[in-house]
């Protein structure tokens, strides 16, 4: 009885977890003050649970976390910012030294974890119908430029909700058993998506349609999966579009994507987002400023028009923040699973289960997405971003602990 309660306390707090913007609505440190609580109530179970780390795939990751951590350490000693960086580095240890471990050697437990995805975008869902219907406190248009937001996720982190389950829902839609509910959850998907108007959300959601070919076309190799989902996709974002007026998202967000596009071929990157361009610059004065050690995490700031800012790409962030290992180490942890990609898909061929396979699928789909939007987003050491890394790490590195591809 104490075991199902322990998972269902798990499943809330994966839920909690990704609802981003907690941080904002209710308490900065909502999150940390969860995993507290639960850490304190599942205590006797946790204990006993294994941590089964038995294949190097496992290893490997674990030691470039201890890598990234020592580096944000180290640079702390050398920064003025000293305090900041300890503690952000108590945070990082928190979730990549015990929290990462615990996923990666328990498969339950990263399994109510992914199991939670669908029910957050549903969530999300649900509060943008609460606030088209009862109040705007609920959802609606959060900035200038028409992109919605919820209690729950603001403008940033609403698509990124969508992008959890976009691979898994495609997938069960073609070959699972309850199509229905799975074409729920992809249009809802669409829908956090589209509403968030976000150049990346769209780019990603491509890339997510184009794998899920892939994927569709290694298992059965069926010439006309692209054209059902490119028609599914096509009517989704009519459908959307044609609603933008009442729900005020200003645009197609493809055509925002292809005018981006456009002016990058045009005139260059500096005038498609000026702001981005300033913070790589200023990223790349600071590498060769600070040298192996870095400045300290957190330190390399642009200044932009509300005022300075961290620089949006996480890998030239971690390099002249913190130096050439943390680099080193960080692309290692988040790019390092591409060495076994060749030997995931053969395993997963090989597994019975639709289900299983989807969930697989996706968690392969989950880290290309965190690696890429890892090149507009700057570091964090905060739960909400990192669970959607651990939690799909976790799902593919458990596909090579079993014998015949089977779970």
């Amino acid at each position: 009885m104490y075991g199902v309660f322990v998972r269902w306390l798990f499943g809330v707090w994966v839920l909690l977890l990704l609802q981003a913007d907690l941080k904002v609505t209710v308490h900065p440190y909502i999150h940390w003050w969860a995993s507290i609580v639960i850490l304190l109530l599942a205590l006797p179970l946790l204990v006993r649970l294994p941590y089964a780390l038995r294949h190097w795939i496992k290893i490997f990751a674990i030691s470039w976390a201890g890598f990234l951590i020592l580096s944000v350490f180290l640079s702390s000693l050398v920064s003025d910012e000293l305090l900041y960086g300890l503690v952000q580095a108590i945070k990082l240890t928190t979730i990549l030294m015990f929290a990462f471990p615990l996923f990666l050697g328990n498969e339950g437990l990263w399994r109510i974890g992914i199991s939670v995805f669908p029910i957050a975008v549903m969530t999300n869902l649900l509060f943008i119908v609460l606030g088209l219907t009862l109040s705007p406190e609920f959802a609606g248009v959060m900035t200038g430029d028409g992109r919605w937001g919820t209690l729950l996720n603001y403008p940033g982190s609403l698509w990124r909700v969508g992008m959890l389950v976009i691979v898994w829902a495609m997938y069960e839609v073609w070959n699972g058993q309850k199509k229905l509910y799975w074409g729920l959850v992809l249009l809802g998907a669409l829908a956090l998506i589209y509403l968030d108007n976000s150049r990346t959300g769209a780019i990603l959601a491509i890339l997510a349609f184009l794998y899920t070919i892939f994927v569709l076309s290694l298992e059965r190799k069926t010439p006309g999966t692209g054209l059902v989902f490119g028609v599914l996709i096509g009517v989704s974002l009519l459908t959307w579009s044609i609603a933008s007026r009442e729900l005020g998202v200003s645009g197609l967000l493809l055509q925002r994507a292809a005018e981006s596009l456009n002016i990058a071929l045009s005139r260059g990157f500096e005038d498609v987002d000026p702001t981005r361009y300033k913070m790589i610059q200023v990223a790349l004065q600071r590498i060769k400023e600070t040298g192996l050690l870095g400045g300290g995490i957190g330190t390399t700031r642009a200044e932009t028009d509300e005022g300075p800012m961290v620089v949006h790409n996480t890998y030239l962030q971690v390099w002249a923040d913190l130096g050439l290992m943390g680099f080193l180490s960080y692309v290692g942890l988040v790019v390092g699973w591409i060495l076994w990609i060749p030997h995931f898909f053969i395993r997963v061929q090989a597994i019975p289960n639709i289900s299983d396979r989807a969930v697989m699928y996706n968690a392969l789909f989950l880290l290309l997405f965190y690696a890429i939007s890892g090149l507009f987003h700057p570091l964090s050491t905060e739960w909400s971003e990192w669970i959607t890394f651990i939690l799909p790490y976790a799902a593919f590195a458990t596909i090579f602990e079993k014998r015949g591809g089977r779970t």
